[in-house]
């Protein structure tokens, strides 16, 4: 009986082994986000109006998934009346003489409720990209309010984690 040589064997069963494990990356419980991109466009609402559309979309981590709420968390830190109703906070900064000014409230704070979107499975680590479109009516009558602006925005986790403010590019009509 010829023996094999267990060496390359072995060193083959190994090298498989390093290649097909991925190495788990642990992530924060709070969110962090960060601009991706802002885009404007022309166009008309559902009445036929004309209106600015911008899409703000912006990359999204969080270690434990839990970004989200669903239609029916409108209770406790979630009520309708609550700060945590919401879960999205976009402000806008208007760009005059040089210099970005907060836009007061509650025209210049633009709240949304991002769906719950935790992923399935044992890793919950959720990594995306979320998009918000937000529309600016306008006629020769009534123009836009302003032609230079930014915006900043965060998120809020179920677990009522903050994540960091991030920065638009300046938006121009």
């Amino acid at each position: 009986m010829k023996r094999v040589p267990l060496l390359p064997f072995i060193t083959i069963v190994l090298l498989a082994l390093g290649f097909s494990c991925k190495p788990v990356v642990d992530y924060p419980d709070e969110p962090e986000v960060s601009f991706t991109s802002v885009i404007v466009k022309d166009s008309v609402d559902v009445l036929d109006n004309p209106v600015k559309r911008v899409t703000l979309t912006f990359h999204l981590i969080d270690g434990n998934g839990d970004i989200g709420l669903s239609d029916t968390a409108k209770s406790g830190p979630f009520h309708p009346d609550s700060l945590y109703y919401h879960n999205l906070f976009i402000q806008e900064y208007e760009l005059e003489n040089g210099t970005y000014n907060k836009v007061p409230e509650p025209a210049g704070l633009k709240k949304f409720r991002i769906p719950d979107i935790t992923p399935s499975g044992q890793n919950k680590t959720l990594i995306a990209d979320i998009s918000v479109t937000l529309e600016y009516p306008w006629s020769e009558s009534s123009p836009l309010p302003f032609s230079e602006f930014r915006y900043d925005f965060f998120v809020v986790d179920r677990a009522l984690n903050r994540s960091n403010t991030d920065t638009s590019t300046t938006v121009r009509w």
